[in-house]
């Protein structure tokens, strides 16, 4: 509720109603999360401007929510908590926008395949994650877990 709330707000003072600035509306979710997320620590890169459609950045914001939430009650089970990291980046052909999410914690149990699971979280994720004509993918680490989602910034393609 709070990532579609700060969407609101960053669109009552804005004169552009079209577009917001991605990075500042991530920098306020993330705050807004850090309290859940204790005692990990978020640590969040990002340029400090990256123009994007309001109503398109919504989506988004559920999603990093969802991918920094899961990290702080799953990757650190024994309650010390760590890093969780939170990176945004334009791609180099300045059509896309590269998120990722990453923790050092426990990993994802083996065989856990985002693709096919049936965790509510995860299946918001994926059809989020469509729907802005986007992937999510898991990279494998050394350790711990790294999701990123890569997304165009202009409109999702339409289905035909």
């Amino acid at each position: 509720m709070n990532a579609v709330g700060r969407a609101y707000e960053r669109l009552a003072y804005n004169a552009d109603y079209e577009n917001i600035n991605l990075t500042e509306y991530l920098r306020e979710i993330i705050g807004d999360l850090e309290a859940t997320v204790a005692p990990c620590e978020i640590q969040f890169d990002a340029p400090e401007v990256i123009q994007f459609a309001a109503d398109r950045s919504i989506l988004v914001g559920l999603i990093v929510n969802e991918l920094v939430s899961n990290a702080g009650k799953y990757a650190y089970p024994d309650g010390s908590g760590g890093p969780i990291q939170v990176r945004a980046v334009l791609q180099k052909d300045q059509q896309s926008i590269l998120i990722s999410v990453r923790d050092e914690g426990v990993g994802l149990p083996a065989g856990f395949d985002p693709e096919t699971s049936k965790r509510l979280g995860t299946r918001m994720i994926n059809a989020l994650s469509k729907q802005l004509g986007g992937e999510v993918t898991r990279l494998d680490t050394p350790i711990g877990t790294n999701f990123t989602l890569v997304i165009p910034l202009g409109d999702a393609p339409t289905s035909k």
